[in-house]
């Protein structure tokens, strides 16, 4: 019988549109997948699924999905209304605020373990396993494999036939890699530009090696770092990069920082061109938002953020304050 507390929290968050390209059937295999597995392994598992900014003229995430339930798999929706999206600021470009969303289901997490990820992941069979021995106070982050598949068919692909499929891009510690040893084209651009030496002295050295690749995908901590931390930084703006920032946050509070090896990894059903970031969509993506006057951080942002993050003393530096993850805001909680 399933114990009577979660061992596992998985946060993600998402909404009925089609942002990332057939939204419901990347949602419906991560739902499906992480419910197999966790019945598989006997794994108590709470999914926390945050749905943001409902959209009036689409039903409901739990009327538009299936759900299963079992002894192991427990699904609960947090659902953040339209009007409390609306008083951030950039609300009418940015229909989904992935960090704060996220924040919102971290701080509504009951197990001790919290995973924040991703309604376009999948998870190997070797990693869900690993999830019943892992240590506290350690922040875990393992690679990421992309995988086209075909999510117009019906019926849809099993998670398993998913996970099956070839990768056509692998983001690990050492950053992004193709099948054929090639790299993407902004890094042989970046390269030719500025030889690593000189970047490194125009910015005051290199920074710690920690696995920031596609790091929002995979974020897995105790429930007290994550409180600690205060969660993701809460930036009114598109999520590039505000996730890698969170890691350095919890390197400096001196939080042990463990990559987890091949074959525990996760899948990422690739996106369309454009819908998310792809090294080769990128620029398409960012045209969209300059021109929806939406902000995101650029990688001189990025690096000043945290090179003054690493020169203050040892412990938690926060950016939120204590009603980080909509703490004082009333939410709705569905069972479906």
């Amino acid at each position: 019988m399933r114990p009577a507390e979660p061992k596992l929290s998985v946060v993600a968050t998402t909404r009925n549109d089609e942002h990332g390209g057939n939204q419901l059937a990347r949602t419906q295999l991560f739902i499906e997948g992480l419910a197999e597995q966790s019945n598989r392994f006997e794994l108590p598992v709470e999914l926390v699924l945050v749905e943001w900014n409902p959209p009036s003229d689409r039903p409901p995430l739990a009327e538009a999905l299936r759900w299963p339930r079992s002894d192991w798999f427990e699904p609960n929706i947090v659902v953040v209304p339209p009007e409390a999206h609306q008083k951030l600021p950039h609300s009418e470009g940015l229909p989904l605020f992935q960090m704060i969303a996220k924040n919102a289901g971290i701080r509504r997490a009951r197990a001790p373990l919290v995973l924040a990820t991703n309604i376009d992941i999948l998870f190997s069979d070797d990693l869900v396993a690993a999830f019943r021995d892992l240590r506290a106070d350690t922040m875990y982050r393992v690679d990421r494999l992309d995988v086209v598949a075909d999510l117009y068919t019906t019926p849809l692909p099993t998670p398993a036939e998913c996970r099956a499929l070839p990768w056509v891009r692998a983001h690990t510690r050492d950053g992004q890699q193709y099948p054929d040893g090639r790299r993407p084209p902004w890094i042989a651009r970046t390269r030719a530009r500025f030889n690593r030496a000189v970047w490194n002295a125009l910015h005051a050295g290199a920074l710690p090696s920690l696995h920031t690749e596609a790091c929002g995908d995979f974020t897995l901590t105790t429930r007290e770092v994550w409180f600690a931390l205060r969660g993701y930084p809460e930036w009114p703006m598109y999520s590039f990069l505000i996730d890698g920032i969170a890691l350095f946050q919890d390197y400096r509070a001196g939080v042990e920082m463990i990559t987890l090896p091949p074959p525990m990894v996760i899948y990422h059903l690739e996106h369309g061109e454009g819908s998310g970031w792809t090294p080769e969509g990128a620029r398409r993506l960012f045209g969209r938002l300059d021109a929806a006057g939406v902000p995101y951080l650029s990688g001189n942002d990025y690096d000043r953020i945290v090179r003054e993050l690493l020169k203050k003393g040892p412990g938690f530096h926060t950016f939120n304050d204590a009603a980080w993850g909509m703490a004082s805001t009333d939410l709705k909680v569905v069972r479906p």
